[in-house]
């Protein structure tokens, strides 16, 4: 008997650590749509941390962070809660945040190109929503640092500031890579702040702003293009949310890519044809040395 207790009891450990494990498991997401693939670590600060076009991973970084208030720290919006996520289907991906002042959810939508055309497109449409009976003051952060062609360096960012309004970035490397944002104005309001940064520090940099707690908003750079580095750039929406009241975010990412170019190796049916040629060609000019001999 105290044996088969013993067993009992090692067997019940055994399965809380695995329910324990389980319930830890950091929820990664794919996307696949036509040429294209999605990663989204849902439960972490790294979010999407990936996106394939046609075999060229074309990003390092895409998330999203948050703060109560017009001043101060920003944390990344996996600090919430957990996710409650659905993937509708292999392209579309639904995930909440909740606590018990408001909640956020980013409903993903990837649209491949067909093999070879270098493009896709993610849309996000973003709701945060008070869960309160007091007005909320939020601000909301969305940080990029995309690695076009799959390096880091040579980029360019551009802002599209409209007044004092952003409805987008554009960022572009000479080899012909490109990827825009636009903010959809018809259903949203744009972005009320925009940062570019380059360099080899400029990832830390715009990150570590949001850890700051003498963060006020990003720089409110104007549409000159900002290049020469490592591109990464920041867009921030500031409002005031009624009790009960939802602010929506609808934005569309569109990336044009340069498909990398690999020579064909002959199959062997080729070999053959390109051997036969040769050896005839050969045989010609012996035939016409021995004439002329």
């Amino acid at each position: 008997m105290p044996s088969k207790i013993k067993w009992l009891a090692a067997v019940s450990g055994f399965l809380v650590l695995a329910l324990a494990g389980m319930a830890n498991a950091t929820p990664v997401y794919t996307l696949s749509s036509g040429n294209s693939s999605v990663t989204i670590d849902a439960g972490s600060q790294a979010g999407m941390d990936n996106w394939t076009v046609d075999g060229q991973n074309q990003l390092n970084q895409q998330w999203f962070w948050y703060r109560i208030g017009s001043t101060g720290p920003a944390a990344s919006i996996n600090t919430i809660s957990a996710p409650t996520a659905n993937q509708l289907s292999p392209s579309i991906l639904n995930t909440t945040y909740a606590n018990a002042q408001f909640s956020v959810t980013v409903l993903y939508s990837l649209i491949g190109g067909a093999s070879g055309s270098g493009t896709s497109d993610l849309s996000e449409q973003i709701s945060i929503q008070n869960l309160t009976g007091s007005r909320l003051t939020f601000d909301f952060f969305q940080y990029a640092d995309f690695n076009l062609g799959g390096t880091p360096n040579n980029d360019t960012g551009q802002l599209d500031k409209n007044g004092n309004k952003y409805g987008g970035v554009t960022q572009y490397n000479s080899p012909g890579c490109r990827v825009s944002e636009n903010v959809d104005a018809a259903v949203s309001q744009p972005a009320s702040y925009g940062q570019i940064g380059t360099g080899s520090g400029a990832t830390s940099s715009i990150l570590n702003l949001f850890g700051n707690s003498g963060f006020g908003h990003l720089n409110d750079q104007n549409n000159t293009p900002y290049g020469g580095g490592n591109v990464n750039w920041g867009l921030e929406w500031d409002a005031n949310i009624a009790p009960g009241g939802t602010l929506i975010i609808s934005k569309d990412l569109n990336i044009v890519g340069v498909v990398p170019v690999t020579t064909p190796v002959p199959e062997p049916g080729a070999w053959s044809f390109v051997l036969l040629g040769l050896f005839s060609y050969g045989l010609y000019k012996y035939r016409l040395g021995r004439r002329i001999g």
